[in-house]
This record gives C-alpha cells, structure tokens and sequence, in this order.
C-alpha cells in the first residue's frame, strides 16, 4: 500500500541518478558519493530491521552504480544544512517542511526535484468511522487515534500541532496513540471500531478506496491539513556545478522512462520526479507561516 517514501530511499534514487559528482566546486569522479537524508529507512532507528535494510541498500546502489556510497541519517534538518555548507555532503533529502524551514535561514539551499507519490502537494487526513461523532479535530479529545509508522511525516506534524492548539501535546490530547506498521490495517481497525481514528496521507487513502471500496464508505474525513510541500532533492550553493546538477536532475526526472528507474520508483513508493513549480516558493512560505519550525531548532 502506498505512503512509504523514506527519505534513505529518496537518496538511492540520487545514488542512480549521478553517474559523477564533484568535489571542491569542480567536476570530478568521486570514489565515495556522499549523500545525507533526514529520516530513516524502515521507520524503526537502531533496530536490526533498520541496520539489515541500510545494508542492502548500500549494496543496491554499489551494483547498480559503480559507487561506493555513504548514505548517512543526519540527526535532523539543521545538521544535514550544515554538513551541506561544509562540502561534506554532495546532496540533502529533506522532508518538504524541513526544506521549508532550511531555506529561510539558508537560501544557497536549493530544490533539484521533488519526490512525488500521486499528488504533487501531499494532504494529511484524519479519518474516523462515519458513526463517530466528532465532527472535527477537537471532537477526538481523549479518543484514541492510530499514526502508522511511516517516512511520511507530515501526517504527525499535522497530527501534533493540531492538538498543541487546542493545549495539549498530543499525547495527552489523545487517550492513546499507536503506531502499527501497516497503514491498511490501521484504516481496517478503524473501520471495525477497534480504533476511533487514524492518520494517513491522501495517497494511502486513495489507495484503500482503490482496494476496499465498501470498506471505505465506512469511514469520514473529520480533519484535513493544508497542502504539504513533498520532499525535497536538494543541493547546497555552487557545490554541484550546472552540468553535474542537469545530469542528476534529467536522471530523476527521466527515472520512469527507464527499466532500472522503474524498478526504483516502485522500491520508493513513489509515482516519479518532479521539476520544481513555479508555485512552489508560494507553498514554502505558506508551510512555514503554519508550520514554524519548533522553538529548539529555530534558534
């Protein structure tokens, strides 16, 4: 089912995409392709899971590119900016928000290409069973909600700053929270009443209606969140030279077209590439005037 689009994923897709990188602000074959990501690759940091599936990761990529690479999971945004800035690292996968927090205080920061699963602009939705009786996101107050285990993570930004408005953090906002690894289960708990509401992103729920239509019909949209930028392929100032920076973004943006890219998209759960809009500083903006960055990373 689709909604998994971790950001260690989203660097593979660069790793595939760059048959050459470059070092010092000049083009040159590198032995090592460093690339940063927020994010995790299962979901599940420092577990075996996580480990094994770095592993195989790094594998994929050496077979199918040449490079040796190094993949690494940047404590959050702040740092991956950082790393950026020092030449230590080639590319940045961001979530969209947190490309929208590093780019106001860091503008060298810039898109490459968005990472697209359906709908360029992703939608968090907050679902219960149609009996229920809330009828918005303060009629859940002590209910208990289910938030999939998912790379996604505008769905829990959505999730906790809505209950932060009406005074609570979201753990006391609910009665429980739980984080099932399934996102189809979780919407079939909620259809069978064993949970009052759940947290998905717009492609999860198209996806269930596609598969489980009457099923569907039993369940509400009781909250919304405003369109969320997807995320983001981004690289740092002059680092990438222009030709570099046009073959790794025809290579994304050409993914579909071919066999391997293919066989990528579908490991990324993802519909394909996008060039970056002209509308997308407009949506920056607008995710950062009702998502500010928390009061910890913005100083």
């Amino acid at each position: 089912m689709a909604s998994r689009s971790p950001s260690r994923i989203l660097a593979l897709a660069v790793a595939l995409a760059l048959p050459c990188a470059v070092a010092s602000g000049q083009q040159a074959r590198v032995e090592v392709l460093h690339i940063g990501a927020t994010g995790t690759l299962t979901g599940e940091a420092d577990s075996q899971k996580e480990k094994g599936a770095v592993q195989t990761l790094r594998r994929f990529i050496k077979e199918a590119t040449g490079f040796t690479n190094d993949i690494a999971r940047e404590k959050d945004w702040q740092q991956l900016v950082d790393r950026m800035k020092k030449g230590e690292l080639q590319v940045g996968v961001f979530q969209g928000y947190e490309f929208a927090w590093a780019q106001e205080k860091n503008p060298d920061v810039k898109p490459l290409a968005l990472a697209v699963n359906g709908q360029r602009y992703p939608i968090a939705y907050v679902l219960a069973h149609r009996d229920n009786a809330a009828t918005d996101f303060g009629g859940l107050k002590g209910q208990a909600i289910c938030l999939p285990i998912t790379n996604q993570q505008f769905p829990r930004l959505f999730l906790e700053r809505q209950s932060e408005a009406r005074g609570q953090k979201a753990d006391a906002f609910f009665s429980k929270i739980t984080t099932p690894d399934h996102l189809e289960d979780a919407l079939d708990d909620v259809v069978d009443r064993k949970l009052s509401a759940v947290v998905v992103d717009g492609a999860a729920l198209e996806a269930y209606r596609r598969r489980k239509p009457s099923r569907a019909k039993q369940l509400k949209v009781v909250a919304r969140s405003e369109p969320f930028p997807p995320a983001v392929v981004a690289y740092y100032g002059s680092t990438l030279d222009e030709a570099t920076r046009r073959l790794l973004k025809d290579g994304l943006l050409g993914a579909a077209k071919k066999e391997k890219g293919e066989m990528l998209l579908t490991l990324c759960r993802l519909t394909g590439f996008d060039d970056v809009p002209a509308d997308f500083p407009k949506v920056l903006a607008a995710t950062r005037k009702t998502y500010p960055p928390p009061e910890a990373q913005a100083k």
